[in-house]
């Protein structure tokens, strides 16, 4: 049996099945490692969980809690639990390795284009309907608990703090859980907490996404409990006067301080998303002194000519993009068919916006002859 301060966690050292290939961060409760398993040769994520059992055992069992809501959980936008088990005193969860970053770390290079902003929160929210619907909070969405992996995919991770539908555990009257500039004005309150608390963290994220700063500003707890509970958050528009008013709105009110005023299901902050996106392309996407006809599959060029484009080459395109990047597919080629004189032009256009070298290659040998 491994003790605890026996138990070698490094680079290069096997732990039952698993060899450590490299350590991907580390926190107040643990690592997390990029493994390899050493019998089918596939590579997982290892979190371990310093317990300290005997000095902090409340960690523990926040770590098993974790472990058992993200074994209820199974959704392509969640980070896919494997397996769990014990080394001596020392926890591990085994679960998806995302090859990728995570969003807080993508927008420290700045704000994020709207259209694939909208993208990645309408998988952060479908992510969070299936756990809400399994009676799971999440109560720690924030950026960097989003991974971004191969063709703008997303996965929700890190449910350390979630709860279980009856857990009240965790909800502990004067103590609060979360990372403050993300934290529902409920949670600050250490109030008992809904979907709806998650969604206002959703909403925070969306905000920071399309404007690159937080909505909510404070160089102290209780500057930043006070701007939570009373400071109402420029609306996106008069930040980025691009965002088109419909998003900023809809962001708006995922910030209202009363839980009754915000969306009230995250199926419903995604159907509000779609809506948009569908119907209007982002003004991202705005290409200077090109005109489009109601038909998107006859754009003027600037000269005024038209470029006639097969609507079933175009819908084949926009299904096969979508492969990559999902439903925003189809706001890409409507705007790349102004652009593109030609089929292979229009392709490579379509390609680029594709993260993956490797994918890229494959959405390019779809296009016709």
């Amino acid at each position: 049996m491994w003790g605890l301060h026996s138990l070698a966690l490094s680079v290069g050292s096997t732990i039952g099945d698993y060899q450590i290939v490299s350590l991907i961060g580390r926190g107040g409760m643990g690592r997390v490692f990029k493994v390899r398993n050493i019998l089918s040769d596939r590579i997982e994520a290892m979190k371990s969980h310093l317990s300290y059992a005997d000095e902090a055992p409340e960690l523990a069992e926040r770590f098993i809690r974790e472990i058992k809501v993200l074994a209820k959980l199974e959704h392509p936008n969640i980070t896919t639990f494997r397996t769990a088990f014990r080394v001596g005193n020392e926890l591990m969860l085994i679960m998806e390795h995302v090859e990728g970053s995570s969003l807080d770390r993508r927008l420290k290079a700045g704000r994020i284009e709207t259209w694939r902003a909208v993208h990645y929160m309408c998988q952060v929210l479908s992510a969070l309907d299936h756990a809400h619907r399994a009676g799971v909070l999440h109560r720690d969405i924030k950026p960097s608990n989003i991974l971004l992996g191969s063709g703008d995919s997303v996965k929700l991770t890190d449910f350390g703090i979630a709860s279980l539908a009856g857990d009240t555990a965790l909800t502990i009257t004067g103590n609060t859980m979360g990372s403050l500039h993300y934290m529902s004005p409920e949670q600050m309150k250490a109030e008992m907490l809904d979907a709806r608390s998650d969604l206002y963290s959703a909403g925070v994220t969306l905000y920071e996404m399309v404007t690159g700063q937080i909505p909510v500003q404070g160089d102290s707890f209780y500057a930043i409990l006070k701007a939570h509970l009373e400071q109402k958050p420029t609306p996106p528009i008069r930040l980025v006067p691009d965002v088109p008013p419909e998003l900023s709105d809809l962001i708006v009110k995922s910030l209202e301080k009363d839980p009754k005023a915000r969306f009230q299901s995250a199926e419903e902050f995604r159907t509000a998303l779609e809506a948009i996106s569908s119907v209007k392309c982002p003004t991202d996407f705005a290409v200077t002194a090109i005109s489009y006809e109601t038909d998107s599959s006859r754009p003027r060029t600037p000269s005024g000519e038209t470029k006639s484009w097969d609507p079933e080459m175009l819908e084949a395109a926009k299904k096969n993009l979508a492969i990559y990047i999902g439903p925003m597919a189809r706001v890409i080629v409507s705007r790349a068919t102004g652009q593109a004189k030609s089929i292979q032009e229009l392709y490579q256009l379509l390609a680029a916006e594709i993260p993956s070298l490797q994918d890229r290659d494959k959405f390019l040998r779809t296009m016709p002859l």
